[in-house]
């Protein structure tokens, strides 16, 4: 019995250790289900599912804050606006299908050049040496924080900085699509 739980506790602790690269493969599984799958609600929920394996790749590095950011704005507020857009648009079923079937062999293609560009990124990261200027914060911004263990402070004091203009201008462009969105559903309704 003894051995039997020293094979257990192994097992898991084996699980442990690489619950990055699992939650990594199902992220991308999720991926492909998004864009191999016939019906749009369909594609939004496996994003939500890759959004949810991504936050769950940030735990296991130790990144709570940007985990929690993960699930509240991707998994939270973007699938929901996603949905809302899929669900007002209303397309008919023929259209839908037609639609994705034209799409398949660009997307295989994209694809299938996204994992190569992830694996020569990989093998660089991995095999290279590292790289000539680590990305950290300025010293100025830095002052009086311990980075290892307020990681949330580091994250808002570059966001809220150095680059402030860029996550306006995202939350801009997402507005635009939301308006957009609800501008093309009253005219398909008219």
């Amino acid at each position: 019995m003894d051995q039997f739980l020293s094979y257990i506790n192994q097992f898991f602790s084996y699980i442990g250790q690489h619950l990055f690269l699992i939650f990594g493969l199902l992220a991308v599984i999720s991926a492909a289900f998004l864009v191999f799958a016939k019906n749009a609600v369909h594609s939004v929920l496996t994003f939500l599912a890759a959004m949810i394996c991504i936050a769950a790749c940030y735990l296991t590095l130790q990144s709570e804050f940007l985990a929690v950011a993960q699930l509240l704005i991707y998994a939270g507020g973007i699938v929901v606006l996603f949905l809302f857009v899929v669900m007002l648009v209303e397309l008919s079923k023929f259209k839908e299908n037609r639609l994705f079937q034209k799409q398949t062999p660009y997307a295989v293609v994209i694809v299938m050049a996204g994992v190569g560009g992830f694996m020569w990124m990989f093998r660089r990261l991995i095999f290279d040496s590292s790289a000539s200027i680590p990305l950290t914060l300025s010293p100025e911004l830095s002052e009086g924080l311990n980075v290892a263990n307020q990681n949330a402070q580091s994250v808002s004091r570059g966001l809220f900085t150095g680059y402030l203009l860029p996550f306006e201008t995202m939350s801009v462009i997402l507005l635009i699509a939301l308006i957009g969105a609800i501008v093309l559903a009253k005219q398909s309704r008219a």
